[in-house]
């Protein structure tokens, strides 16, 4: 097929995660003065310690909150919080997406007490009338969806149980109430365009002083660990090092939300009179400023198009989570160009007229 003469995006990866490295980045900028060292030495210690320091630093994270590093990406975060807090309460689980739906079969398979409001429909459950005495748990932002609560306004000062908040994809992109949230965790591969490998445990007082010895796996207790829960990759972190610089260099946390809810923008001036594709979540206030995730309006060969914007490279990993209804995933964080989208969405309006 002969190629039409459109612009390509310069960078045409476009994955949710790990998400496409920042502007700046390079892989011999990486720090390898750790590399091959023990990871608790005194001057790793202080090298990794340095860099959670930056984290709570650019985060604005409270300093008598403590902060720790778990293995498995915001999976293994979770995983550790789920086994080390949750059974002294009932757990109400608001569940508006499918990584919101993994922990609450998580949380099932403990035979826990659950008040599940699930909705998978685009919309969000009720967020009413939640019990002051239950742990709360959800998601920020779904990544598999393309639906945020944007802003814990709901959230009652006076609940009793724990706050528990996956804000994978909402870190380093909106200004985090950390004081509303006792249990916070996210990894460093959506916003930063860092590595995954590893996730974030961030801890409030309250949350804390509830802490106690269970019998779990070593790597999934917090009463044993310090900062640390198991080895970590130290050229992860040397990467996360650069990525921090990169980061703060490009505008720090302003700059990243103008820069997501900008290449959101580009998505919904495009949707607007398009034919073929509409968003998933149809209330705007709930539609997440990345990543998009739009659903096919009409008969499509999807499949094709796909293979094709990936073989051209124009395009990589923007088809629907696995889970969903057929569209297309794009991250709109901030290591993306708006002119890449622009492009992009060019590219998919020629697909859509020329693949039957």
């Amino acid at each position: 097929m002969r190629l039409p003469k459109i612009n390509k995006p310069i960078n045409p990866r476009f994955s949710c995660g790990p998400t496409t490295k920042p502007s700046g980045w390079d892989l011999k900028k990486i720090n390898n003065k750790y590399l091959g060292r023990y990871h608790r030495a005194d001057d790793v210690k202080e090298f990794i310690q340095n860099q959670l320091n930056r984290i709570r630093k650019i985060l604005k994270i409270p300093s008598n909150f403590k902060i720790f590093i778990s293995p498995g990406s915001c999976t293994g975060a979770m995983e550790a919080v789920i086994w080390s807090f949750f059974g002294r309460r009932e757990i109400t689980c608001l569940i508006y997406d499918y990584w919101g739906m993994e922990w609450y079969n998580d949380l099932k398979k403990l035979n826990l007490k659950i008040d599940a409001r699930i909705s998978l429909d685009g919309s969000i459950p009720s967020l009413d009338k939640i019990p002051l005495q239950n742990d709360l748990l959800f998601v920020w932002t779904g990544t598999t969806i393309g639906i945020s609560l944007n802003n814990l306004e709901f959230l009652n000062s006076k609940q009793e149980g724990l706050i528990v908040c996956d804000i994978n994809s909402a870190a380093f992109i909106y200004d985090i109430p950390w004081k509303k949230i006792d249990i916070s965790i996210f990894s460093w591969q959506k916003a930063l365009g860092s590595e995954s490998q590893h996730g974030i445990v961030v801890m409030s007082p309250k949350a804390i002083e509830r802490l106690e010895s269970r019998p779990i796996p070593k790597i999934f207790d917090f009463t044993k660990n310090n900062f640390l829960i198991n080895t970590p990759s130290l050229l992860t972190i040397s990467d996360l090092e650069l990525c921090l610089d990169l980061y703060e260099k490009n505008g720090g946390l302003i700059s990243s939300n103008e820069i997501s809810m900008e290449n959101k923008r580009v998505f919904d001036k495009w949707e607007e009179n398009n034919n073929f594709v509409k968003y998933f979540v149809k209330e705007k206030k709930y539609q997440a400023i990345t990543p998009v995730y739009m659903i096919f309006k009409q008969k499509i060969s999807y499949e094709e198009i796909f293979k094709f914007l990936s073989f051209n490279e124009i395009a990589f990993d923007i088809r629907n989570y696995r889970k969903t209804m057929p569209g297309i995933r794009i991250w709109t964080g901030p290591t993306i160009k708006k002119n890449d989208l622009i492009a992009l969405t060019n590219w998919l309006d020629w697909c859509f007229n020329n693949f039957e």
